[in-house]
């Protein structure tokens, strides 16, 4: 039988032996994605059957997050660029957007070929029902910690909530 080659070798090792333990920021990024992962799946069923229920697509929700949280009246274009979707793509959910009266489209008074949309007021209340829904998933996942947990867990989240804040 013919020896097998330094790098074959090398790899059944690798292969057979359990992987080196994950430490510092990929740790702390495999551990955030873990958390992520369980807190989101908990909150996604009641969420996503309010999606289901309200007619819409992610995309639909994607417009309505982004809307309630401009400033202004957005154009498509900006609405595309700001949620990183094609301009076909963000046309077509507006326009489901626009018939069920989630948002209004009108002609931009700087430029009559730009359309810009903005959330109704019907639009507002179903986004804020699903921000609803999801703070609730997230209640119920926090109630189900051990007191110190959730204080190692406010502990590690109040320099950043506060550096957001700022």
């Amino acid at each position: 039988m013919a020896p097998r080659p330094r790098s074959a070798i090398l790899a059944c090792v690798q292969a057979s032996s359990p992987a080196p333990a994950a430490t510092g920021t990929e740790a702390l990024t495999q551990d955030l994605f873990r958390f992520l992962r369980k807190v989101m799946s908990e909150t996604n069923r009641d969420v996503f059957a309010a999606v289901e229920d309200a007619g819409l697509t992610i995309t639909q929700v994607k417009c309505l997050k982004t809307l309630n949280e401009a400033d202004a009246p957005l154009s498509l274009g900006a609405l595309s660029t700001q949620i990183g979707l094609s301009l076909a793509g963000i046309s077509r959910a507006v326009d489901g957007l626009v018939r069920e009266g989630h948002v209004s489209r009108t002609e931009d008074p700087r430029d009559r070929r730009s359309r810009l949309v903005k959330v109704t007021a019907r639009g507002r209340r179903t986004y804020e029902r699903l921000l609803e829904l999801r703070i609730a998933g997230i209640r119920t996942f926090v109630d189900g910690l051990e007191p110190r947990e959730q204080e190692a867990l406010g502990a590690a989240l109040a320099p950043l909530v506060a550096r957001w804040s700022a």
